[in-house]
């Protein structure tokens, strides 16, 4: 089969959307010709990449367009505006692609949203989208206590997000497809019933290859491990203060915290209110090899995200044996079952209940003896090893022949 994969954020040395659309090829690859079409931009770091390894079925083109106003800069490949003007823009020139090399199937994989479309759909190919996410919300009580702003931007994307539902555009764009694959439930309901009933929910992220834990002496506190951006959405806000509940019920427990982002000082504030001391700890964010050093130091990954789509770190601390505790909101609970992690029920619940339930999850995994720490360090290693990227990928091409 001959695929155009459409990945505006494609590289084999970033992470999120770019190691999506890089992963993503590189499986497809294995069992069709594959074409990617993504932004200039990364035209050098993939060239050297595929000339160390290269890949007979896969062929890569890049399109670059400037922008409306000024000069490109990198900080453009983050600009939402700038994302849609790309898209429309590469319209043409994926219609002159398509009739040089005659795709069976054109699929748009990143941006990975419902938010911002792709007109592909008008090549006259067969034409798939996903997974996409987007459709992810959060109750407004849940981001109390952080600072307007931070609050205000919240209730702005919401207003974006609610502005599909009256976007004609989107939605054209939208009902092109044959199917809309999305990455969490939330999503394939936030559709309207016409596009609704194209959705299939599949993942959109695997899980690095597993790593067996180090045997470590025991320790009688029990050390729990944050990893991401420091944004409202990320939840940090409520893991300190279930933190700070737990150590108040008598738990030995502490928090290592690993990031960067507006809220830092704002955390920082926060744990020294709770009276935390040594017992909460914030690093900068640091290389990916050292993170994934810091999950196998760790007892417990705790990642309290309010509207994540997938969770590329709670895969990563799977991978590595760390048992996660998280919300029910968002992709996070899609990786995670009863033995290997705790999903903690935030539906109905106000900001001082799910801290309290957050808190009652940290006391109980901090009581759990050595053997039932070692059977969740297992339990989380065979979860990490079914939750492939080559699953994920299978699960969106094998849709593709279901009637």
């Amino acid at each position: 089969m001959k695929i155009l994969l459409s990945a505006f954020a494609y590289s084999p040395i970033l992470g999120s959307e770019c190691g999506v659309g890089w992963h993503w090829a590189q499986i497809l690859a294995k069992h069709h010709d594959v074409t990617v079409l993504t932004h200039a931009w990364f035209k050098d770091d993939v060239e050297r990449a595929l000339a160390s390894c290269p890949q007979p079925n896969l062929k890569v083109v890049y399109f670059g367009v400037d922008p409306l106003a000024g000069t490109f800069t990198r900080a453009h490949l983050d600009s939402q505006i700038y994302y849609a003007w790309w898209q429309w823009k590469v319209l043409a020139f994926a219609k002159a692609l398509h009739r040089r090399e005659r795709f069976d199937v054109v699929h748009h994989l990143t941006w990975g949203t419902i938010r911002y479309p792709s007109w592909l759909g008008m090549l006259g190919a067969r034409f798939i989208v996903g997974p996409l996410g987007g459709g992810e919300r959060a109750p407004a009580r849940f981001f109390s206590g952080l600072p307007v702003k931070q609050r205000l931007k919240e209730t702005l994307r919401d207003l974006v997000l609610w502005s599909f539902k009256v976007d004609p555009l989107t939605q054209f764009a939208l009902a092109r497809a044959e199917h809309i694959f999305c990455k969490t439930q939330d999503t394939a309901e936030f559709l309207p019933p016409h596009l609704a009933r194209k959705a299939k929910v599949c993942m959109e992220i695997g899980a690095p290859a597993v790593v067996e834990r180090p045997t470590r002496p025991a320790q009688a506190r029990t050390r729990f491990l944050f990893a991401g951006r420091l944004i409202p959405f990320k939840g940090l806000h409520l893991a300190v203060d279930a933190l700070a509940e737990a150590v108040r019920r008598g738990a030995d427990v502490a928090l290592l915290a690993v990031g960067d982002g507006p809220l830092r000082e704002v955390i920082l504030a926060q744990a020294a209110r709770n009276g935390l001391g040594d017992r909460f700890e914030l690093r900068a964010r640091v290389p990916q090899s050292e993170l994934m050093q810091l999950y196998q130091e760790a007892d417990a990954f705790l990642f309290p995200s309010l509207h994540d789509s997938s969770g590329n770190v709670v895969l990563e601390s799977l991978s590595r044996g760390l048992p996660v505790i998280c919300l029910d909101l968002g992709g996070p609970a899609c990786f995670v079952n009863d033995q290997c992690g705790v999903i903690v029920h935030s539906q109905g619940k106000s900001r001082a209940d799910l801290v309290s339930a957050l808190a009652d999850a940290i006391v109980a995994h901090a009581a759990k003896s050595d053997a039932d720490r070692s059977t969740m360090f297992r339990a989380a290693l065979d979860q990490a090893s079914r939750l492939t990227w080559d699953r994920q990928v299978t699960a969106v091409y094998e849709a593709l022949h279901e009637r």
